[in-house]
């Protein structure tokens, strides 16, 4: 069953590359760098570790040049949730239409029921994080972009749980819908 969905999640990725690739080619526009930005993004993915259940995600974040900051939340169901603070650096490379994004930085992460390790019913932990993303976006208005992204990470938790892993590492793939507001 959980390889269904998957299949059926990763074939809906693949019609969201297609689709961007699409826009991008049938509307080229130039680019408009935006100094200042706020955005809030929605997500459905899988992840390569922990629980093999797809996850449906929220963003919302700003961006000053090329600084920026996040806070998301990843939830698997049966209670499992990952959440994210990061501060780093994104950069937006191609025309308004059709946009290379890649991103990096660092903050703390939170993990419930044991999302990212696999242990059901793991209790809840806060630790640090180092992330790097990279996504295919296209604009479906000025406003919208319809994506693909791939987001590693490297995490490490304080000794709590004897035999819980305190550190690890997953690759989040997903299709994205973003909402971006700047000047």
């Amino acid at each position: 069953m959980k390889k269904l969905v998957i299949k059926k999640l990763m074939v809906g990725m693949i019609a969201g590359v297609v689709t961007t690739l699409a826009l991008a080619v049938a509307a080229p526009k130039p680019a408009a760098a935006k100094v200042v930005a706020v955005y809030a993004s929605g997500s459905g993915g899988v992840q390569s570790t922990g629980t093999q259940d797809p996850g449906l995600g929220v963003t919302v974040g700003a961006r000053v040049l090329i600084f920026d900051g996040y806070l998301d939340y990843v939830g698997f169901g049966n209670g499992e949730a990952v959440s994210r603070g990061i501060l780093g650096l994104r950069g937006g490379f191609g025309t308004r239409a059709f946009r290379l994004v890649l991103r990096g930085g660092g903050g703390a992460i939170h993990e419930e029921r044991g999302a990212l390790t696999g242990w059901a019913d793991a209790p809840s932990r806060t630790g640090v994080v180092g992330r790097l993303g990279a996504a295919i976006e296209g604009e479906i208005n000025p406003l919208f972009y319809l994506g693909f992204g791939f987001d590693g990470e490297t995490w490490r938790f304080p000794n709590g749980v004897p035999g819980d892993p305190t550190v690890g590492s997953d690759v989040f793939a997903s299709l994205r819908l973003t909402f971006e507001l700047g000047i």
